[in-house]
């Protein structure tokens, strides 16, 4: 088998690989230009903060550590050739952070529509965005110097892949035997777990930096993921981001051989003003599932009005929803909000004789 040594392609490559970095670098920047734009206007208009949901987007962790990689990948080159590479170590750095940063920021949105708004706390969040964006502006401007070809010390357009000194060493081909031999193979698999370990302790701060952000990245997404699943709310209790409801009182009535059960709920919106989707509203009983039915909310009406497609404003309204189902079981009766894709809330109902 003939293997060919990767510094020659870095090497020609050198520019187009700055220029994905830069192109990469200037999504995230424009990504967290967003995130500060929409803090500002946090500051200047507590009503918009329920728009915090909208802008998590964990995708953005896949060009984080792209870049990461491409950072150390030239950092790796550059040591290889001996020339000046602090410009990639503080990246790698600079990236690191920004990705802890940003961990930190969709924690703090998560929960920024349902609690109350702290100036001294979000001004300090767009303050850190702000330097961040800062520095993330000069390395874009690094970058992309250095994937047009620039000295970036002399600025005298001397090109960076001359200065590497390209050689057929870095590209030669080199010859390996494919039938195994036992004793090279364990000899080859210590000297190989050697240089891991000279490897790790040369590179344990950037290695550690990098476990530790999937590592957190993982754990929280775990915690968030766990917590939806099985946690469960009383009635009474305030659920939802965008349209919080709170689900005041739960009836049973069986009449005409049917079984129903009522929902009665308070319900509000800050900000524009929308229609609740009753297919959201979902009755779990004994694991079986039943959407509202408006044809029969009207017999009910002794108890509250009728949800029927009233706009939800800023003044908390009260409203019932009617469901028929199958059998009844007070223990096993739930009300599943889903109020978006990813955020489902269960309620447990505390179901009272409508008679």
């Amino acid at each position: 088998m003939v293997l060919r040594k990767p510094y020659g392609f870095l090497i020609k490559h050198f520019r187009l690989i700055h220029l994905i970095i830069t192109g990469i670098l200037i999504y995230l920047s424009s990504y967290n230009r967003e995130i500060y734009k929409f803090l500002n206007s946090c500051i200047d208009d507590a009503v918009n903060k329920y728009n915090a949901l909208s802008y998590i987007n964990y995708n953005i962790y896949i060009y984080i550590i792209i870049s990461i990689i491409l950072f150390f990948i030239i950092y790796w080159l550059l040591k290889y050739k001996d020339k000046p590479r602090n410009i990639y170590i503080l990246s790698i750095v600079c990236y690191v952070f920004i990705g802890i940063y940003t961990l930190v920021l969709f924690s703090y949105f998560s929960g920024l529509p349902s609690n109350v708004l702290n100036q001294k706390v979000i001004r300090a969040y767009r303050d850190i965005m702000l330097m961040s964006l800062g520095l993330q502006y000069l390395l874009i401007i690094i970058m992309t110097i250095r994937g047009l070809g620039f000295d970036i010390k002399k600025f005298n357009f001397g090109k960076d892949i001359q200065e590497l000194n390209l050689s057929s060493e870095d590209a030669e081909e080199i010859e390996v035997d494919v039938n195994i031999d036992t004793t090279n193979v364990m000899r080859s698999v210590r000297k190989r777990k050697r240089e891991l370990g000279y490897f790790f302790n040369e590179y344990k701060i950037f290695i550690l930096g990098i476990l530790s952000i999937i590592l957190v990245f993982i754990g929280f997404n775990s915690y968030k993921y766990l917590k939806k699943t099985f946690q469960v709310y009383n009635q009474n209790d305030i659920v939802g981001n965008t349209i919080p409801i709170t689900v005041r009182n739960s009836y049973y009535d069986i009449s005409d051989n049917k079984n129903y059960i009522i929902i009665k709920f308070d319900i509000s919106k800050y900000g524009k003003q929308e229609r609740l989707n009753v297919a959201n509203m979902i009755l779990s009983v004994n694991n079986k599932e039943y959407v509202a039915n408006k044809n029969i909310c009207n017999n009910f009406n002794n108890v509250g009005n009728c949800y029927k497609k009233q706009y939800i404003t800023d003044k908390s309204n009260t409203y019932i929803l009617v469901y028929e189902v199958d059998s009844l079981n007070s223990e096993k009766s739930y009300l599943l909000y889903k109020e978006s894709y990813d955020n489902t809330f269960k309620i447990k109902l505390d179901l009272e004789n409508y008679e």
